[in-house]
């Protein structure tokens, strides 16, 4: 059996196309499994169970969203 050519070219490039607006948001944490399979951890969460831990991805509009601030060079 092979495995379709998208888990092929799966990598850290496509995380957008993925997790949608939890790739660019501070509240967001990337999680890794020991599989190599990726879960995005929602801080909010903590403090308001109105936020789901690990929410469905793509997330395409979300209330808590902020957005991260461009990196300093």
């Amino acid at each position: 059996m092979r495995y379709p050519a998208f888990v092929e070219s799966r990598g850290h490039d496509d995380l957008q196309a993925r997790a949608g607006l939890c790739a660019n948001c501070t509240h967001a944490r990337r999680v890794e499994s020991a599989r190599g399979s990726f879960f995005v951890l929602c801080e909010l969460s903590a403090a308001d169970t109105a936020f789901p831990r690990y929410p469905r991805l793509p997330v395409l509009q979300c209330r808590g969203f902020t957005p991260k601030s461009a990196p300093e060079e």
